[in-house]
Order: structure tokens, then C-alpha cells, then sequence
């Protein structure tokens, strides 16, 4: 009876620890890249033949923190279909001096954000650069889509969607042909 009940522990702790273990493999894909704003176009326009959906962000911002776990949705619902999600995190427009990449790196980590992610490094020398290829990205959380040409589509500064709506909007660009 003890080998019985020892030989049971001893599976328990193992699928314990491999679970454990699995849970946090997601978490070591992910990394945040430092960019200006003509490396950010050019992973934008790398990304042909997909939809590109970007969402603009800051831990500093509560409302942002609380929508980021919409995009990971999106990104588990769609990634299969040609959506790639892109988190681009705005801290640097905040205090620069608070401005501390591994606590964005623990954000993402924890939301399991394992798509690209960057972050702004100049955001005041490419502030004019950024607002040309996203929009007006001022009020974040900000979001903007790009259609399977790299044509933007959608940017949420010009049309409020619910989660259900883009869910929508994302499916009907994921329809469309390039």
C-alpha cells in the first residue's frame, strides 16, 4: 500500500512540474524590440499577404493594461487565419526617465503576448513618422489595422469598435484577398 500511495506521489509531483513547466514555456517566447519608426514600417510592410493589427500602449496607462488581454485573445482566435498582432508599447512618451524596459517585458510576459512586440525608442523624433504610418496614435490605448496589401483600414481614433465589432472587422479583412 505505501509503494502504492509513494509511486502516486511521485506521478503527481512529476505531471505537477510538467504542467508547471508548460505553462511557463509561452512565457519564454517573449520578447520586446526597441524601434524607430521606419524599423516598425518595415515590419509592418514584411508582414504582405497578412492582416496587421497594432495596438498601441503603455503600462503607465490603465486603460491600455486593461484591453491588452483582448489582443492576446485575437491573437490565439486568429493567428492561424493570417492576423499578426503587434503590441507597440508607448512608455517612452510618458516620463522617459521612469521608463524601464524589463517592466514591460514582465507585462507582456504575464499577458503571454507571444507575438511582436516593440517599443518606441525616439518617441519624440519620430513622433511625425509614427503619426504618418499609424495615425493620430495621441490617446492611447490606440489601435490601427492594416489589410493584406499593408493598406491601413481601420484605426480606432476614427471608428470606436466593441471587441465583438473588431472580432468582426478582423474576420471580414481575414476574408478578403490580397
Amino acid at each position: 500500500m505505501f509503494r502504492a500511495i509513494s509511486a502516486l506521489v511521485t506521478v503527481s509531483s512529476l505531471l505537477i512540474v510538467a504542467v508547471v513547466g508548460w505553462a511557463d514555456e509561452p512565457a519564454k517566447n517573449v520578447t520586446a524590440t526597441e524601434v524607430r519608426a521606419t524599423e516598425l514600417a518595415k515590419a509592418v510592410k514584411d508582414q504582405k499577404g497578412k492582416v496587421v493589427l497594432i495596438d498601441c500602449w503603455a503600462t503607465w496607462c490603465a486603460p491600455c493594461v486593461k484591453k491588452f488581454p483582448h489582443l492576446v485573445e485575437l491573437h490565439k482566435k486568429y493567428s492561424e487565419k493570417g492576423l499578426v498582432c503587434v503590441s507597440l508599447s508607448m512608455d517612452k512618451f510618458g516620463d522617459e526617465d521612469a521608463y524601464k524596459q524589463e517592466k514591460i517585458l514582465k507585462f507582456l510576459k504575464e499577458k503571454g503576448a507571444v507575438f511582436p512586440n516593440f517599443i518606441v525608442t525616439e518617441p519624440k523624433k519620430d513622433e511625425e513618422a509614427l503619426m504618418k504610418l499609424l495615425g493620430d496614435f495621441s490617446a492611447i490605448p490606440y489601435m490601427v489595422m492594416f489589410d493584406r496589401t499593408g493598406r491601413k483600414v481601420w484605426a480606432s481614433d476614427e471608428m470606436k469598435l466593441t471587441d465583438e465589432q473588431l472580432d468582426k472587422k478582423i474576420e471580414e479583412q481575414l476574408a478578403e484577398k490580397p
